[in-house]
């Protein structure tokens, strides 16, 4: 068997490659337990990367683990995609984000808002006092050189840091060949792992800090390209997917009697289901670290009813899939619906009915302490995205956005080995579940599911 696992990097300078290979050393070359008799000492090579129009991208490959699977690791490099950013970007985004009622901050940033706010009003009372103040020539050239010091240093975070969010996710008109030069790259990545030569049984999408972002937009549109792979097909089977849009009407409804492993379990089943009936989909799992879309009721849009808004009009997907009104009499909420034939698909924003969410963030505390840029997705995106909470000592838990693969003392790296299940130990039995689902239908209990281990 063989699996792929796309890594996309967050902002930053970053180098191609430097992200790709610590997370490599993490997660496969320092899981020894993970490695099978054959791993060698390394247990990874370096190998020409075919999927990149980039010739300093390389593929980092496996030899079987122990469960007898081969791993590939890419990285989809995106960062010299943002160029030529100036602080106007920056300005115009910040803008967006600062000129909003206070009332529309989402709660775990309002400290934050706050204090940026108190500074600009600090910041600009200065600098007006330093032109209209008639102080001593010795000062005034003091204050000058200070400032000259100072401004390149602030200048150079906001533009080649925060300057890739500004470009990212602001769509200003500026911004946008930029938005879409990255997500094309993307697309085209993520299409190619799926090309039947290339024996993927499985794919992993891995996103860290603005590269979550840009995989969840990146399976949103690839998705497009692959959810109607069963349309016209006969004799295909549905029981997997009624399941698991029960489950969905159960959240919807409020029903908390679903524990997530249950839920991951009914989705990957699906999957197993789909691919039975014919489609192409192989992305059993999205991954995110530090996700800033915990706050995408700013981000994405203009407030939380806006977010709403978004969400019913199936331009954001959810974990599970938002539920449609159908046809049936009396009607039924669905999040899938008929084709030609007997079988049924899934709307246009249903990626995660088959893949799984799951998503690690350092709580954050006091703005310095965790991960600020991080958070729960749940309470946004769905009841489906599997929220973990992590901790490390590193840097005694300060500022710890960069650090979910950097070894150190912590649960962070046993959770994300968990999430990757490189040995893909939580695999359903596709004979059970289709066994299962015969004898007691539908809405019987996921939880009787057997693991083929």
């Amino acid at each position: 068997m063989k699996q792929a696992v796309l890594l996309i990097h967050g902002i930053g300078e970053q180098k191609p490659m430097d992200s790709l290979r610590g997370f490599v050393r993490s997660v496969w070359t320092n899981a020894t337990g993970l490695h099978g008799r054959y791993a060698g000492a390394d247990a990874v090579w370096s190998k020409p990367y075919n999927l990149s129009a980039t010739f300093e991208l390389r593929r980092l490959t496996t030899p079987q683990n122990s469960a007898g699977i081969r791993t590939d690791f890419f990285e989809l490099y995106w960062a010299h995609q943002i160029h030529g950013t100036m602080l106007t970007h920056v300005f115009a985004w910040a803008r967006s984000l600062l000129l909003r009622s206070p009332s529309t901050v989402p709660r775990q940033l309002r400290l934050a808002y706050g204090l940026i706010l108190i500074l600009l009003v600090i910041g600009a009372g200065l600098g007006l006092y330093a032109v209209m103040a008639k102080g001593p020539i010795l000062s005034h050239w003091m204050a000058m050189g200070a400032g000259a010091a100072i401004l390149p240093a602030v200048t150079a975070i906001l533009v080649n840091i925060v300057g890739d969010a500004a470009r990212y996710l602001h769509p200003a008109p500026t911004n946008v060949q930029r938005r879409n030069e990255i997500r094309k790259a993307g697309v085209e990545v993520l299409k190619s792992l799926h090309e039947p030569a290339r024996e993927y049984d499985r794919i992993i999408v891995v996103g860290h800090s603005l590269g979550s972002v840009i995989g969840f937009d990146i399976i949103n549109h690839t998705w497009l390209q692959f959810n109607e792979d069963t349309r016209g097909r006969e004799n295909t089977a549905n029981e997997r997917l009624q399941r698991l849009e029960a489950i969905a009407r159960d959240l919807a409804d409020g029903r908390s009697g679903h524990a997530i492993a249950d839920i991951q379990a009914a989705q990957r089943a699906y999957l197993a289901e789909l691919r039975s009936n014919g489609s192409r989909w192989r992305v059993t799992d999205f991954v995110t670290m530090g996700c800033p879309l915990a706050h995408a009721d700013v981000l994405l849009a203009r407030d939380r009813d806006d977010f709403n808004d978004k969400v019913a009009q199936r331009e954001l997907a959810q974990c599970l899939p938002t539920l449609e009104i159908s046809g049936h009499k009396p009607p039924k909420r669905l999040f899938s619906y008929p084709s030609e034939r007997s079988d049924r698909i899934p709307h246009h924003a249903a990626p995660f009915a088959p893949t799984r969410w799951t998503n690690l963030y350092f709580p954050s505390a006091f703005i310095i302490r965790g991960d600020i840029v991080g958070g729960p997705l749940a309470p946004l995106f769905g009841a489906g995205v599997k929220d973990v909470p992590v901790k490390t000592a590193q840097n005694f838990g300060f500022f710890s956005h960069t650090l979910y693969w950097r070894p150190g003392r912590g649960d962070h790296i046993a959770a994300l080995a968990d999430a990757l299940d490189l040995a893909d130990s939580r695999k359903y039995s596709v004979d059970a579940v289709s066994e299962h689902c015969g004898n007691e239908g539908a809405d019987a209990p996921v939880g009787s599911i057997s693991p083929d281990n």
